[in-house]
């Protein structure tokens, strides 16, 4: 039976304000996101693209081996009988499958709400004494004023919307909120009664804990997907590791996020007690503390509807046992060669995860390397940098770690100088999942999977 892929990527928007008219901004967003579905997709299945998608973009994804949709603008194309796919159930989206005569496999509207409200996962948090300190609901502006004074002073904290997505709907600060701050917070609990405080904690490490949870019987775990995030937050791609085997699916279980795994499957079978069926993704964050210590929440984020890490998965079809591969979401320039601050910005967070910190020693090497965007001969810059205090040891040991951080390779012969060549590292073959024009306009998101050997 085939397919109909509806990717509502407003879905939250649509759950926090129902028939409200939406920005052109994120009208724009579902347009641009639509070919992200090619992952799980088979050949015949329908796809909705908000605007126009030149046929050549279709005709380079099935060259690629991807499947070959029937990309649709009207709903009135699609055939009765037809399944229907959403990225989150919504009743817009089950008026349409009624009206077109569409097979729905939906749980109902108030299953999903409860499912997808912070309500619960914060619940679940204080249910559980799992959450983050002097964090959880607030009613009122007097209760975030209350756990803003158990902060440090200055220090940093969001609130959230009771529905958001991707870092929206979120306001970042520190001390007692003003001006537009204090507007928005003042909207939201106008509108919804409550918002949620957090403290703002040094991210390391990200993983999508991907559920399959049935009408009945036990929620399944599928796979613990590496994540990763832009400066403001917002998911800007996932990582599929190389496979040893022909596998389709290989279950991750790495012994640092397996307590947060069995939390997962716990928060999976009380959302499966509340009535929701289908696709569920968690995020759990491994995080430092002001003492520099490692921990990990469990329940950062629920989101009972399908998520780009589940997406992710089936890419794997595409990779050969050895291959590894990421799917990268960004600007249209992410596949450029790494720039300056890029690479400073990436190289702090692998220091991070070691416990290490950015030093200037350190960011002078990461300046002079990608300076010139050339081979470098590391001896001689080795040399240069010395001379202005810059340790031989720092030298060498910021070297190894741009080259582990895949930002240079080396490129020297078996005997010689010590040569790199900055930039990412073994570019691998790069397979394009989103189009340049959309609607005869540029898009200003871009999606490419990069596979490596």
């Amino acid at each position: 039976m085939p397919r109909l892929f509806v990717g509502n990527f407003d879905f939250e928007h649509r759950l926090a304000a129902p028939g409200r008219q939406l920005p052109a901004k994120l009208q724009r967003l579902n347009a641009e996101l639509a070919t992200s579905w090619l992952a799980i997709a088979d050949d015949g299945d329908y796809l909705w693209t908000p605007e126009l998608i030149d046929a050549s973009f279709f005709e380079g994804a099935v060259a690629n081996g991807l499947p070959k949709v029937i990309p649709i603008i009207s709903f009135d194309a699609v055939p009765s009988r037809v399944e229907c796919v959403p990225w989150g159930w919504t009743d817009d989206i089950r008026q349409l499958c009624d009206r077109h005569g569409w097979i729905c496999n939906d749980p109902h509207d108030h299953a999903v709400r409860a499912a997808n409200s912070r309500r619960l996962s914060s619940g679940l948090e204080q249910e559980w004494r799992i959450g983050l300190p002097f964090s959880g609901e607030a009613t009122s502006f007097d209760q975030i004023e209350r756990y803003i004074a158990l902060q440090d002073k200055g220090g940093r904290w969001v609130i959230k919307a009771e529905f958001g997505m991707s870092g929206r709907e979120r306001l970042l600060g520190s001390g007692i909120p003003v001006g537009a701050d204090r507007s928005w917070i003042d909207k939201r609990l106008n509108a919804k009664g409550i918002v949620f405080f957090e403290p703002w904690v040094k991210n390391v490490t990200e993983v999508g804990i991907q559920i399959d949870i049935p009408r009945e019987g036990e929620p399944q775990l599928l796979e613990a997907v590496t994540m990763t995030a832009d400066d403001r937050g917002q998911y800007s791609g996932s990582r599929l590791p190389s496979l040893v085997t022909e596998q389709t699916h290989v279950v991750l279980r790495p012994s640092d996020w397996g307590l947060a795994i069995d939390i997962a499957l716990q928060a999976a079978r009380r959302i499966q007690s509340l009535g929701y069926f289908g696709p569920l993704g968690i995020d759990a964050m491994q995080f430092r503390d002001e003492n520099e210590q490692l921990h990990i929440r469990s329940l950062q984020d629920i989101n009972a509807r399908w998520t780009m890490g589940r997406l992710s998965l089936g890419f794997r079809k595409l990779l050969k046992p050895r291959e590894s591969a990421k799917w990268m979401h960004g600007p249209p320039n992410i596949n450029a060669p790494v720039d300056i601050p890029n690479a400073i910005t990436i190289l702090r967070s692998l220091l991070e995860s070691k416990g290490m910190r950015l030093t200037p020693e350190r960011e002078l090497v990461v300046q002079a390397v990608f300076e010139k965007n050339e081979v470098i001969d590391a001896d001689q810059l080795a040399e240069e940098l010395h001379q202005v205090r810059v340790s031989r040891s720092t030298f060498y040991r910021t070297l190894s770690l741009l080259e582990e951080a895949n930002l240079i390779r080396a490129v020297s012969p078996d005997y010689g100088p010590a040569l790199y060549l900055p930039g990412t590292g073994d570019q691998g073959r790069c397979v394009r999942t989103s189009p340049a024009l959309i609607g005869g306009r540029s898009a200003a998101h871009c999606s490419l999977l990069r596979i490596q050997s």
